[in-house]
């Protein structure tokens, strides 16, 4: 008899222990298995997205690849408020894992956030500058890359950068690991490096994208940081983003000058596209948060060749509200109306928020900015300081003519118009191998507890039966 009721007892707790598994599915959903991280894309299959997410002034920009992988570039300043506006943004994207991690140049405004960056995410391969770091007098770091080669290593005489900030970066990012087919591996470091082609060119398999560094190009003869940055190009369905961190003029006249008197077919031919005058970029990242020291004239000319389609070209400043350096300048500002830009193509970080284009594969593009109700005035409006006071620029008039909707609903979860409880919400749970191993572990225990009582219990009951006969 009592075999028969543990027997009765066990099934009872199995079908309990079946009932608790159906939590699993909405968390598998959110893109874990087994401890294993996947990642879960807002953009459909095919599409790109382009995030330039409002984390101060700092710069953080995520790009989601048509097929499934993604580059984040830069991660935002060492403070909480801005590390974890990108950290928060890409959760809400259900973020686990990035391809391609871009530390443009040392500076903490761009690679402050990496080590927290680094920390929430699984990163496979990451770029950095070629810019020594050796920590502060009383916390020195040795920089791996001083003693490595080709790819891994410093290719020219290098600056030396002492700062703690910096160097946290580096150390987390030479100890990163990722997980891939059950088994943990170590992140690839290279230092960014233009003329390398093992590592100067991403392309897709299944969908035909290219991402490409152009610059730096005189890494011996720099003395300011922000001129290690990459000029970078993202091209896909022919739409064109040229991204380039706080790239200075410095560091735009080299590209210039090198297309100037290259011929075509140099350098395997990468540049030659910009010496065809064949070039126009359909969103441009501008330099050094909008500082009059970057995005020259003559950049601009070379990255925008057909100056017919400048006032559909969109112009993006990652700056933040009310900044003490008064970005945007007014020189930048005047500069793109003086070149034909559109006013109402330019977005701004401090004004618009977080910014997002996508690219469909039939070349479509859209945009959406979290705040849209900013005016033509606002946008020409520049930053001020005790030495440059606040300005609006006057409006050329250039209207755009290519008309561009509304990006798609990101399909983001908003988490206060959830109905999920709480318990079932992927985001409650699915941020980590460990928190999913945690709810493994609690079903597992809840049901051996709830097996432990129904066996005695139906114990406990079956001996009172037998004294009552």
């Amino acid at each position: 008899m009592i075999r028969s009721i543990t027997k009765r007892s066990a099934l009872i707790a199995l079908v309990i222990v079946l009932a608790a598994a159906m939590l699993i599915p909405p968390l598998m959903m959110a893109g874990m298995s087994g401890g294993m991280q996947t990642i879960t894309v807002s953009a459909a299959d095919g599409e790109m997205r382009v995030h330039f997410i409002d984390c101060g002034q700092a710069d953080a920009c995520y790009i989601e690849l048509p097929d499934g992988k993604s580059i984040l570039i830069d991660a935002g300043e060492n403070s909480s408020e801005s590390y974890t506006a990108v950290i928060d943004y890409l959760d809400d994207l259900g973020v686990k894992t990035i391809d391609w991690f871009i530390l443009t140049h040392s500076d903490s405004d761009h690679v402050g956030g990496a080590d927290e960056v680094l920390e929430s995410f699984e990163i496979k391969t990451i770029y950095r500058p070629h810019q020594e770091a050796t920590g502060t007098s009383s916390n020195p770091y040795e920089d791996p890359a001083a003693e490595l080669s080709g790819k891994y290593g410093f290719y020219d005489d290098v600056q030396e950068k002492a700062t703690k900030v910096y160097a946290d970066a580096l150390e987390a990012a030479y100890a990163e690991t990722y997980s891939e087919n059950g088994t943990t591996k170590k992140a690839e470091v290279y230092v960014t490096n233009p003329f390398d082609s093992e590592i100067n060119h991403i392309e897709g398999e299944a969908f035909d994208y290219t991402f490409d560094f152009y610059s730096p190009i005189n890494v011996s003869e720099y003395s300011d940081s922000n001129d290690y940055s990459p000029i970078m190009v993202l091209s896909y369905a022919s739409r064109e983003f040229v991204l380039t961190g706080d790239a200075e003029k410095e560091n735009e006249a080299d590209f210039v000058s090198l297309v100037q008197t290259a011929s075509v077919g140099d350098y395997e031919g990468r540049y030659d596209k910009f010496i065809k005058n064949e070039f126009t970029a359909d969103v441009i990242k501008m330099g050094h948060h909008g500082s009059s020291t970057s995005s020259g004239e003559d950049f601009l000319e070379i990255m925008t060749a057909n100056a017919a389609k400048r006032p559909n070209i969109f112009t993006i400043f990652s700056c933040g509200e009310e900044n003490k350096h008064g970005h945007p300048h007014v020189e930048t500002l005047e500069r793109l109306m003086d070149m034909g830009f559109s006013a109402e193509r330019i977005e701004r970080t401090d004004l618009n928020g977080n910014i997002v284009f996508g690219v469909t594969a039939d070349g479509a593009l859209s945009m959406s900015e979290e705040k849209s109700d900013v005016t033509v005035a606002q946008k020409l409006t520049t930053g001020e300081t005790s030495t440059r006071p606040q300005v609006t620029v006057e409006d050329n008039d250039a209207d755009p003519d290519e008309a561009i909707d509304e990006l798609p609903d990101t399909g983001s979860a908003d988490k206060e118009d959830s109905k999920l409880p709480e318990l079932l919400d992927p985001d409650i749970w699915a941020r980590s191998p460990l928190e999913w191993d945690a709810l493994q572990w609690v079903i597992v225990a809840i049901a051996i507890i709830v097996l432990v009582v129904i066996i005695v219990v139906s114990v406990s009951r079956s001996k009172k039966r037998r004294r009552r006969k």
